[in-house]
């Protein structure tokens, strides 16, 4: 048996040391493949002795549901790991395991000395050598033929939680630029090459309202989730959302994140420092190499400073000095942030008026989301709630029977169904036109077709990303872009105009559009229904690495930071792991939404009572804009031709004054803290 330990104390010391463990190697760990099969092999007679010690006869013969193969393995991990400090295969990733569910030094220390983890000083150590082996993954995926996307996005983070500090301290808060690349979903190395993009990019035409801009199942959606006499036609074909440029079934995207710089992405300056410290400083890349294009997807801001930085550049030595190789993407998740600002914005109103978001905030008792800092999941949350139980009640005064029950039980079709969806669009969701209007004007009637119009586009946005379906975005761009201005949002109505303008004339001909189009929403996890845009990875990422920084207290600098950023993704796989292999909870796959159909049906019934879906002639309240029809009008009287001189002047090296907003600016609260990867 001595023998058999030696023998397997050697082939569990694959490597000199613990900080010899590759990422590779980290991600596909398992305690059958990396212990139990070893040991089976070549310690035979210490397992069946250890199996004779857990084990009584009677459990043998009885117990069908009890197994000590866990706990077998388990120990023959810690003797290894005791017989030898080098034998890290079971010790190694367990210490990881300990030290991202936020074990205290103090705890680490303790199960080092049994066996079942690296002191605390080595798995420190173990982190910062997985980061650099993350590091190359990371240049490996950029410098393939194919190419690769990358992302990145400010992080502001708490050092100190002390009032006072010592002289010379560093700031209690430093900020940094965390950046993640990512392999691309159907790689198209032709459609990388930078030379036509660019030539494309000098000869484009101006972007055109008509050709280039302007442009519904969503309500039957409603009746048959809210309403159990519907659920029979749920999953009818008819009732279904074609898919528009989906993911892959099972898809599962590819990041790898590389270390948290000290560079502030809030500059021209910092913009610039923060493209070098990617590509030169940490994956090392040389001038020559970095010659093809490379997808960058980030929210407004981030990309309105990449285009400056272009501006500033624009006769450098080279593309990548240029900051030519750079093409832009909207991020998805800041586009769904800033246009659930804008409606809460001009929707928001007094609680004193019927059907405005404040006074329904009020019947949904949320009130606080009317007031300042609103939580973002909260507000989403509540405005389709508010959509929903206002869409309930359209459905009630069109379907021709006294109740939603009567009118399940008369069996409709689907093919019915459509013709009523119809028209709920045409009476309860597209605004009156000042000059269709022949009676006395019906100011909270308006107020509420306009709400219910401006939230469809919230919906459709949110579920189309959930969904994987990136056409059903790229569908409404136009019209996304319209209700922004309208709304005051200068900013991001430029910035659709801009990818609108890439896409249709820029990135077209090689084949770019296609796999930008493939890659601007993730699944992460590969389950139907979990798509989300590039820039919320961003968020889980951030909030992750936060909270792994925060457990370690006092043994955060900022090198252990940028260690911790770069190996998140091995961290998690180990956890995932380690549950699977400890057979123990990792994440609840079979969660339930919480029901929040009785505040649905609140609004519902709230909008049955004060007729928020019915003409009344004593129905008086200031008139909400149309966002849409304002937009339009200001897009094809100014906006447009801006749009088109500012483009013009970018590629002369001309930088065009930033524009204000008219909107207030974003005070959404978005909370990732607890997330993970």
């Amino acid at each position: 048996m001595t023998q058999e330990m030696d023998s397997l104390t050697r082939a569990l010391s694959t490597a000199p040391s613990v900080n010899a463990r590759t990422s590779a190697y980290l991600r596909e760990w398992s305690l059958e493949k990396c212990v139990a099969d070893p040991a089976d092999s070549m310690a035979p007679d210490v397992v069946r002795v250890l199996h004779t010690f857990l084990s009584t006869k009677r459990g043998l013969e009885k117990n069908t549901k009890k197994n000590s193969d866990t706990a077998l393995y388990t120990i023959i991990g810690q003797l290894v790991s005791r017989r030898s400090q080098d034998s890290s295969n079971f010790a190694g990733p367990m210490s990881l395991f300990w030290w991202q569910s936020r074990c205290t030094r103090e705890a680490m220390e303790a199960l080092h000395h049994i066996g079942v983890s690296k002191c605390f000083d080595t798995t420190q150590d173990l982190i910062a050598s997985i980061a650099d082996y993350c590091i190359e993954d990371a240049s490996v995926v950029t410098r393939a033929p194919e190419g690769s996307m990358v992302n990145w996005d400010n992080v502001n983070m708490s050092t100190s939680i002390f009032v006072e500090q010592r002289n010379s301290a560093p700031a209690k808060v430093q900020s940094g630029t965390y950046t993640i690349l990512y392999r691309l979903l159907n790689p198209n190395p032709r459609a990388m090459r930078l030379a036509p993009l660019l030539a494309r990019a000098e000869s484009a035409t101006d972007l055109d309202f008509n050709f280039d801009v302007c442009p519904t199942i969503t309500q039957i959606r409603i009746l048959h989730h809210y309403h159990k006499h519907f659920e029979s036609l749920s999953s009818h074909p008819l009732l279904q959302h074609p898919p528009r440029w989906p993911l892959p079934a099972n898809h599962k995207t590819e990041q790898f994140p590389i270390r948290l710089s000290t560079k502030e992405e809030n500059s021209v300056p910092g913009t610039l420092a923060v493209h070098y410290d990617i590509f030169v400083t940490q994956l090392k890349m040389k001038y020559s190499e970095l010659n093809k294009a490379v997808l960058s997807i980030n929210d407004q801001a981030t990309q309105s400073l990449n285009r400056r930085a272009m501006a500033i550049r624009a006769f450098d030595l080279n593309p990548f000095l240029r900051a030519q190789i750079f093409q832009l993407g909207i991020g998805l998740f800041h586009l769904c942030l800033n246009l659930i600002w804008a409606v809460l914005h001009v929707h928001r109103g007094h609680l004193s008026i019927d059907g405005s978001l404040s006074h329904l905030f009020v019947i949904l008792e949320k009130t606080r989301l009317g007031s300042a800092h609103p939580d973002y999941h909260s507000l989403l949350a509540a405005l389709m709630q508010i959509l929903d139980g206002l869409l309930l009640d359209a459905w009630r005064l069109e379907c021709g029977f006294p109740t939603l029950a009567a009118f399940a039980e008369s069996e409709p079709s689907p093919q019915l169904l459509l013709d009523l969806a119809d028209e709920i669009i045409y009476k309860h969701t597209t605004p009156t036109r000042v000059s269709q209007s022949t009676t006395q004007p019906d100011d909270v009637r308006e107020n509420t077709r306009r709400l219910i119009h401006d939230l469809m586009y919230v919906a459709e946005v949110t579920r189309a990303i959930s969904a994987c379906n990136f056409g059903r975005v790229e569908d409404i761009l136009g019209n996304l872009a319209m209700m922004f201005r309208g709304a005051g949002s200068k900013n991001y109505c430029t910035e659709i105009l801009y990818f609108k303008h890439n896409l249709n004339k820029v990135w077209k001909g090689d084949g770019f559009d296609e796999l930008v189009r493939d890659n601007m929403i993730f699944n992460m996890k590969g389950i139907p229904g979990r798509g989300q845009g590039v820039d919320m990875n961003m968020e889980h990422n951030i909030g992750y690495v936060k909270k792994l920084f925060a457990a370690k207290g006092m043994y955060g600098d900022w090198d252990h930071l940028a260690n911790i950023s770069a190996v998140i993704n091995v961290l998690a796989s180990i956890k995932s792991n380690i549950a699977m292999s400890m057979d123990a909870s990792y994440a609840g796959k079979f969660h339930k939404e919480a029901d929040t159909s009785d505040l649905v049906w609140r609004v519902a019934h709230k909008a049955k009572e004060l007729k928020l879906n019915q003409t009344k002639a004593d129905q008086s309240a200031k008139t909400t804009i149309d966002i849409l029809v304002t937009g339009e009008h200001l897009m094809k009287s100014s906006t447009i031709t801006t749009f088109n001189k500012n483009r013009r002047n970018l590629l002369k090296g001309i930088i065009a004054d930033a524009e204000e907003d008219e909107i207030p600016a974003l005070d959404i609260v978005v909370d990732y803290a607890d997330g993970s990867p």
